[in-house]
């Protein structure tokens, strides 16, 4: 079963949200693995749906109940299932640190929430080709620190940073090649198959093209899942792969 993750950060109002919710609930689904993320004040919209809900990043100090923070059991009485955390954005403009990130993987896991971990490149460091460098050390300095089974409840999200937010075209060899790598190294080093997705600018126009890469196990998007009619497009032509 693939995965589709709806990241909405953070957009829509509280009447946009209802509206989207509407439409979100009718949307029939046979075997992809619907999962949304919509900002935190909105997820009691959809507890009790037919919706796996994600929260997009959790708290560092999560059992300290700091002010201005949500804790994770908090998020399990509304039934969040999925935890987005090292996100590029997360990382970049929050600078987080790989040792905060591991808290937070930790922390979630404790509590049987999935992982939804993030990695990629830069724009700079795809330029000086230490790519896979760069995956490699974000790969091994968290699941060095976990065992096999937290393993086993971890999906990793392939979002290179300069394919965020912006229309540049895809080189479709070159995440094919990326999710290869991601894949063995991970087979290789831990003996454990899990799901890779993929981010970065993904619409309803060039996902056929990224669905050819069976290696694929799903996406993560943002932008044009916001209007869920192409939600519905993009599911049709991942059940047709």
């Amino acid at each position: 079963m693939k995965y589709l993750i709806c990241n909405l950060k953070a957009n829509k109002t509280y009447e946009e949200m209802l509206e989207y919710k509407n439409n979100l609930i009718n949307i029939k689904n046979t075997n992809i693995n619907l999962v949304l993320a919509p900002s935190s004040i909105y997820l009691s919209l959809f507890k009790d749906t037919n919706i796996n809900l994600c929260i997009q990043d959790i708290a560092l100090n999560e059992k300290l109940n700091l002010t201005g923070d949500i804790s994770i059991e908090q998020l399990k009485s509304l039934d969040v299932k999925y935890a987005i955390i090292g996100h590029f954005e997360r990382r970049k403009y929050y600078k987080e640190t790989e040792y905060e990130i591991l808290a937070k993987i930790k922390d979630a896991l404790e509590h049987d929430l999935k992982v939804i971990y993030c990695i990629g490149e830069s724009e700079e460091e795809s330029m000086r080709h230490v790519e896979y460098l760069v995956l490699e050390r974000e790969i091994a300095r968290i699941f060095n620190k976990l065992d096999n089974e937290e393993l086993k409840n971890i999906i990793i999200a392939y979002e290179p940073g300069y394919l965020i937010g912006n229309n540049t075209s895809h080189n479709i060899e070159k995440i094919a090649s990326m999710i290869n790598f991601i894949k063995t190294l991970v087979k290789d080093y831990y003996n454990i198959n899990i799901p890779v997705i993929f981010g970065g600018s993904i619409n309803k126009d060039n996902i056929s093209e990224l669905l050819s890469n069976k290696n694929i196990d799903g996406f993560i998007i943002c932008s044009s899942i916001l209007n869920p009619e192409n939600i519905t497009k993009i599911m049709t032509k991942m059940q047709l792969q």
